[in-house]
């Protein structure tokens, strides 16, 4: 009986330790393994009166949690906590400390537990986000369509009957080499939906709560539209819309050029018209 594993790994924030991790095992490598990261957002970050928030991103990467994370400890300064798969959470429990508690997507009833506590999460305290990658596993990032598991519908739709009111921010995120030894990466935050308890304009399902599939199915269309959003002006070298907020590892021409005193080349599209 001591064997069996809890319907939800819960998480244990600590914010020093989350500070810590976030600076040893997230900025640090970041740092080390990007050339730049990059973040645009179509609007200003959640507020100090801000409802409870739920982001919600593609997962294409190894990286995805830790651009998340950028967004969170740089910018937005809310209280995180972020859904894990249970078989990854029981190997690296420490990330509990950041927040992190688990989901078992193929037992209904442990994922259950798992959305009724970030629901608890999310409207026990203010100023509370939560992050979730609703593909539930890594896929490439130009795969369309796009097709989330029901939860954190399931979760905005409590959110809101209990709080009243839930936001939610599709992330999108994308890596690409752009003319320097290491890649760039992109965080991209679109406009945020906003889930009222009240709002006439949602339908209901039998309990009287915010349509959940509908929810889904807003947050897929919105999430695809600022991945492609995304796409297109990265391609086109679009890059005085984002603002650096990690910046890396100079590439080895560019140390080479600054030990011999020369003049730094131009980066792919820097001064250039952008493409179409």
């Amino acid at each position: 009986m001591g064997n069996i594993r809890p319907a939800v790994i819960t998480a244990r924030k600590h914010p020093l330790l989350n500070r810590l991790i976030y600076l040893t095992l997230i900025k640090l490598p970041l740092h080390m393994s990007f050339h730049c990261v990059y973040l645009r957002q179509a609007t200003t970050g959640p507020s100090s009166d801000s409802p409870p928030l739920i982001m919600f991103g593609n997962h294409s990467a190894w990286w995805d949690a830790h651009l998340a994370m950028v967004l969170n400890e740089e910018c937005w300064h809310t209280d995180g906590y972020v859904m894990v798969e249970d078989t990854q959470l029981s190997r690296y429990r420490f990330f509990r400390w950041c927040g992190a508690f688990s989901v078992n997507r193929h037992d209904p009833r442990s994922a259950l537990e798992s959305i009724n506590y970030a629901v608890q999460r999310l409207i026990e305290a203010p100023r509370r986000s939560l992050l979730i990658f609703p593909q539930g596993e890594i896929l490439a990032n130009d795969i369309r369509p796009l097709v989330f598991y029901q939860g954190a519908g399931r979760i905005t739709s409590k959110v809101a009957a209990q709080a009243g009111t839930c936001a939610l921010y599709p992330i999108a995120l994308r890596y690409e080499f752009i003319g320097e030894q290491k890649p760039d990466a992109f965080i991209s935050v679109g406009p945020p939906i906003i889930i009222r308890r009240d709002d006439p304009t949602w339908s209901r399902d039998s309990s009287g709560l915010p349509d959940a599939r509908l929810i889904t199915q807003c947050m897929q269309q919105a999430l695809t539209e600022e991945l492609d959003r995304l796409r297109a002006d990265v391609i086109a070298y679009r890059l005085s819309l984002f603002t650096p907020v990690i910046n890396g590892v100079w590439s080895i021409n560019r140390i080479w050029d600054a030990v011999r005193g020369l003049e730094q080349i131009k980066r792919v599209g820097e001064d250039d018209p952008p493409r179409r």
